[in-house]
């Protein structure tokens, strides 16, 4: 299998809502799988990371928001086989369950604040038998199953995949070379991107008139309406599916629809825009790989809106020197937006991701991008990256224990209040 054809099967993958949620609900919908008979505890431990993005996102389909709600449904009607789309099977009823559920205090979810990446443990059980859960690294990277303490046999486990590690080299070089299935396969995210983009446009706004007041504005801005529009739409729990990158749904709508949409403003040929998007995901997962899947700065502009920019200057014609001073320009004016998350605000910051992606294209382009030292910016992407890990790991690790605890301080106020 090429390199690329690789990437977009494991990486670039239909996502139902937000994948913290979603992914709490494949490993309880999992671990539930192994039970015979109805479920009457759920106990999930996840990492602080995952945690803070679950716990204020819409569930699709329903009213409800939450890690809680997530791991409920998960037990009452998810569907493993369906992994970050495990919530898709859900319907009114299924609701009623969960919140009955939750009601008697059968589910519970708990922050480590020792854990941080990727981490979501599930423990179910009814009165005669136990299963567990765990996930690690990525959202459906399950590494242990057991049944009753004892562990799943070999033929019913998932294997743990390893990290795909690259080089932009490689990224070039595999771009070159698409092939048709691999244009079909960036095709149709970009399509179920649209999708949902078109959804928040046409049924969020005041008025239809809105949008189509957007749809003749300029390129930057349709760029930036059209990413916000798609992330308020997952992030309020519509549930459309969306093609994530990476991880993350709003990664993926930021790493697809400013290119797309570049692409055929330009007139660009399908596959020019379809090398263009493959770079997009390509690069946002290069950053993600080095920064971590999940971290306390904003993926959707600095992994995201990174990879988008180096598709966008490629869409203009920009050589291989062009592209990386255009990506520096963007982690230049963006880089520290923090991940307070997951939200119906997280579409303000796609919506940024997507426009700054354009602008820094077209900066560069004009050779007006940043092309020196200056700050954490390095003369290279690979040591400007190496400059962020640093700050991440001595400026900024706390960030994401202090977003818990600002957001627990407010769930426990508001149930005092009522």
């Amino acid at each position: 299998m090429r390199f690329l054809e690789q990437y977009l099967e494991r990486e670039v993958r239909p996502a139902l809502g937000c994948t913290e949620p979603g992914a709490i609900a494949f490993c309880v919908a999992l671990a539930a799988s192994k039970l015979e008979g109805k479920v009457e505890k759920v106990e999930v431990t996840t990492s602080v990371n995952v945690y803070k993005n679950g716990m204020y996102v819409g569930i699709p389909g329903t009213d409800e928001k939450g890690n809680e709600f997530a791991a409920a449904l998960g037990a009452v009607c998810g569907d493993a086989g369906l992994q970050l789309e495990a919530l898709r099977p859900c319907r009114i009823e299924s609701v009623d369950l969960a919140r009955e559920m939750l009601d008697k205090g059968l589910v519970s979810v708990i922050c480590d604040q020792d854990l941080s990446g990727v981490f979501i443990e599930a423990s179910v059980a009814n009165r005669n038998h136990s299963a567990l859960c765990r996930i690690i690294d990525s959202h459906t990277n399950v590494v242990l199953l057991e049944i009753d303490g004892e562990k799943v046999p070999s033929s019913e486990e998932i294997v743990p995949s390893d990290i795909l590690e690259f080089t932009p080299e490689e990224i070039f070089e595999s771009v070159r070379e698409i092939t048709e299935l691999e244009i079909e396969k960036i095709f149709e995210g970009i399509e179920m991107n649209l999708k949902i983009a078109r959804f928040g446009l046409n049924e969020m706004l005041p008025s239809r008139e809105t949008s189509r007041y957007y749809e003749n504005e300029s390129l930057g801005y349709r760029i930036r309406s059209y990413c916000f529009a798609a992330s308020a739409a997952r992030m309020s729990g519509v549930p459309l599916p969306v093609m994530s990158s990476g991880g993350s749904g709003n990664q993926g709508i930021v790493a697809t629809l400013p290119v797309a949409l570049t692409g055929e403003h330009f007139q660009k040929s399908r596959e020019d825009i379809a090398k263009a998007v493959a770079l997009s995901h390509l690069f946002s997962g290069y950053i993600k790989n080095k920064l971590g899947r999940v971290a306390p700065i904003c993926g959707c502009v600095t992994a995201a809106g990174t990879g988008a920019t180096a598709g966008i200057t490629y869409l203009l014609g920009g050589t291989r020197d062009i592209i990386e001073q255009a990506m520096l320009t963007l982690l230049s004016s963006t880089t520290g937006i923090m991940c307070d998350g997951a939200k119906e605000s997280c579409s303000l910051k796609a919506g940024l991701g997507g426009q700054e992606a354009y602008s820094c294209a077209l900066l560069a382009m004009d050779n007006l991008g940043v092309n020196s030292e200056q700050g954490f910016i390095s003369t290279t992407l690979d040591r400007s990256i190496e400059n962020i890990q640093v700050l991440l790991s001595k400026g900024m690790s706390k960030i994401d224990s202090a977003i818990v605890e600002v957001l627990e301080n407010r769930k426990r106020k508001t149930k005092e209040l009522h």
